[in-house]
């Protein structure tokens, strides 16, 4: 490991760096940057700047950062850490995965509200490479509002009111889903309460007549198996016992097929509930997540009017 000396002087050879950017809620931050947060001169919040001294040599700060206003008048602040050097790019990245992971085990440890900013890159870090000139940099935030007048705003809620003398429960909940969604800034986290929003929707039926027999006999041949461990034994049972419940994608897809969407919409959402369990069941990146949140909404939007 190279000393701090070194990481200072010899950029040339030291030229890999890697960011993480974040964001914190109301509930978490720094003392000793508290100042910077609540000034109410948006120039001095984005001054914050520390030199974090710790016990490896790498020279780790970390600073302010401007994010979106509407962000900040909810209480959350943006920060980055950088941590310098490396000699080679993949050296940095692996610094900057670290990084991250040691954040998120502080923030865990803390009970912070603290979100990764990464939206459409493959890491949760940025390797930069320090002797190349920045340039001129510009940010700036947009927001898309929708307002409504009163006098359009009552004649809808009058009409969802009449829709139905009892709410079904399965498409209250959808529907909640799907709202509370927009208030998410992360897009991973968006898709998974859309597609949890779709499954809410469709109604696992009970497949016993059909099956029961066939799982009866599975189970015989698990319990003939040798197992060294016995709750392997247990476990392979228990999933056998529930194939006699539909299982959640082909309930969406008998869901799909009833309420009339097309075949396109059908193979899009199939493509979206894979992208969903690639996220929660095998940890990975999915790209360009927000044109694949748009068109969800849009169906969503399209099979409540069914209802």
């Amino acid at each position: 490991m190279p000393s701090r000396k070194d990481i200072k002087d010899k950029t040339r050879v030291y030229s890999w760096s890697a960011k993480v950017d974040f964001t914190l809620g109301h509930g978490g931050g720094f003392h000793e940057l508290n100042y910077f947060r609540e000034s109410n001169d948006p120039v001095d919040r984005n001054k914050a700047l520390a030199s974090l001294l710790w016990d490896d040599d790498y020279i780790l700060i970390l600073e302010s950062r401007a994010i979106h206003p509407m962000q900040e008048a909810a209480g959350v602040f943006g920060y980055r850490l950088t941590i310098e050097a490396d000699d080679t790019a993949s050296g940095a990245e692996n610094l900057g995965m670290r990084l991250a992971f040691a954040l998120l085990t502080v923030a865990v440890d803390l009970r912070w509200g603290l979100a990764l900013s990464w939206p459409e890159s493959p890491l949760p870090c940025r390797v930069i490479d320090r002797t190349a000139s920045s340039g001129i940099q510009g940010q700036g935030f947009a927001t898309i509002t929708s307002f409504a007048y009163l006098r359009d705003f009552i004649p809808k809620l009058q009409a969802g009111f009449a829709a139905h003398e009892n709410v079904p429960y399965r498409l209250l909940l959808s529907m909640e889903l799907f709202t509370t969604s927009k208030l998410e800034s992360n897009s991973r986290s968006k898709l998974i309460m859309l597609v949890s929003a779709l499954e809410s929707l469709a109604e696992q039926r009970d497949m016993e007549k059909d099956v029961g027999g066939l799982v009866l006999k599975l189970l015989e041949v698990v319990g003939e198996a040798d197992f060294d461990d016995p709750s392997l034994k247990a476990s392979i049972a228990g999933q056998v016992k529930n194939l006699t419940r539909e299982s959640a994608r082909r309930a969406m897809k008998r869901l799909v097929k009833g309420q009339g969407l097309t075949d396109d919409d059908a193979a899009f959402l199939e493509e979206a509930y894979a992208a969903r369990s690639k996220i929660v069941h095998e940890g990975k990146r999915v790209p360009e997540l927000e044109t694949m949140i748009h068109r969800l909404e849009e169906i969503l939007g399209r099979l409540y009017l069914t209802y």
